[in-house]
């Protein structure tokens, strides 16, 4: 990886940090102040993590940061302040700027920033890692996210006997376990999210396991224990999470939070949930700017549309117009199944597998593991002929 650093003073804890994580990697010093950044300069064209050690932020060439990531939406802009960050997160966010560090933390923060840079790079270059990470946000509330993650979650691990974990990290609710299980087991993320020595068994034993491969790890039932929780502390649970489990589904709450952001950012595929009613447009509107914002590739976004048949709903077509991108997924409305077990606390492939949801869910499963389920190839048993056909139709993305 080539890194970049501008830095005037080339402080010890920087320079002890890159010598010890960047090592095999291409490092070059731009002894010079953030005033003005030469986006042109040869090294830093090329460069693939590039860190402003800003001393003075009201200085800064946020232009020419901007400038940068436009043109290499590849490369990670890592940014050092020293004072109050709250401030210039907003404004960083805007130009591309993936990570600000406090300059007190900067030997902690910056070695998770290296490791981030070199996953999302591995990424772009088809390097696979092991295990693939899903998220799904709210377009707004009351969209069915938490019971659609949880649910594909269970789906895809009894179909493809595939290891799933389900990360609810909705902190202050926690719903996602009620979609699936009634077990009132204490465990949950609290007990394992200041560890520093986790290990794949350590995680998978802070889970409820259910069904044959899927696992839950549920937000912390006590909101003390949400408390505090930082998106480095996360980042180290996804990455045993990654070499531990073939696929991790994050249910994330619908406000955008650093650690909301870290888990996106880690994110292969990120589904932003809505219905077609006027407030999820706008809903899915907010969310397309702030994914824009972030530089995020539009391949990366798939918009599924939730509760999809009901005749008050608003075209899908004006819809897909006023987002100026097409749903990926259309999931039918199956009230009565959806309720049943809901107010059973079981999955929804238990209460009814043949249901038009259920397969809707199957078929899900199969795109993401790239290949069909038993359950949903038309000549299974527990196809319904026709009615598969309906679901197969209603999900396809241009339907």
């Amino acid at each position: 990886m080539n890194v970049t650093v501008y830095s005037l003073h080339k402080p010890p804890e920087l320079r002890t940090v890159l010598a010890e994580r960047c090592g095999a990697d291409q490092l070059v010093w731009i002894e010079k102040s953030c005033e003005r950044i030469d986006i042109d300069h040869p090294e830093v064209a090329q460069t693939e993590l590039l860190i402003l050690d800003c001393q003075d932020v009201e200085a800064l060439d946020w232009s020419a940061v901007e400038l940068f990531n436009l043109r290499h939406p590849q490369a990670t802009t890592a940014l050092i302040l020293t004072g109050d960050l709250d401030r210039v997160l907003m404004q960083a966010m805007r130009v591309g700027v993936r990570d600000v560090i406090a300059r007190a933390e900067l030997a902690q923060e910056l070695v998770g920033v290296i490791e981030r840079a070199h996953i999302r790079l591995a990424a772009i270059h088809g390097i696979p890692s092991v295990g693939k990470i899903f998220s799904f946000i709210p377009c707004k509330g009351g969209s069915g996210t938490s019971f659609l993650a949880a649910n594909l979650a269970y789906t895809l691990g009894e179909l493809h006997h595939k290891k799933v974990l389900l990360l609810d990290l909705d902190l202050q609710f926690s719903d996602a376990s009620f979609y699936i299980t009634d077990d009132a087991s204490p465990r949950s993320l609290g007990d394992i999210i200041r560890r520093t020595d986790l290990d794949g068994p350590s995680l998978e034993n802070a889970c409820i396991k259910i069904g044959k491969s899927t696992w839950l790890l549920r937000a912390p039932s006590n909101p003390e224990q949400a408390i505090g929780v930082t998106p480095d502390q996360l980042d180290g649970i996804l990455s045993v999470a990654t070499q531990h489990f073939e696929f991790i589904f994050v249910d994330l709450e619908r406000t955008l939070d650093p650690l909301s952001l870290r888990v996106m950012d880690r994110s292969d595929t990120i589904y932003p949930i809505m219905q077609t009613v006027l407030p999820f447009v706008r809903g899915a509107q907010r969310l397309q700017r702030m994914f824009r914002a972030l530089h995020y590739p539009e391949s990366k976004i798939r918009i599924v549309v939730n509760r999809q048949g009901k005749t008050e709903d608003i075209p899908l077509g004006k819809i897909e117009e006023a987002l100026q991108t097409q749903f990926h997924l259309k999931i039918p409305n199956d009230f009565v199944n959806a309720t049943a077990a809901i107010n059973s606390g079981k999955p929804l492939y238990e209460i009814a597998p043949r249901g038009e949801l259920s397969l809707a869910l199957a078929l899900w499963a199969d795109q993401l593991v790239g290949k069909r389920s038993a359950s949903t190839h038309p000549n299974s048993r527990f196809s319904l002929g026709e009615a598969w056909g309906r679901v197969v139709r209603r999900m396809a993305p241009g339907a």
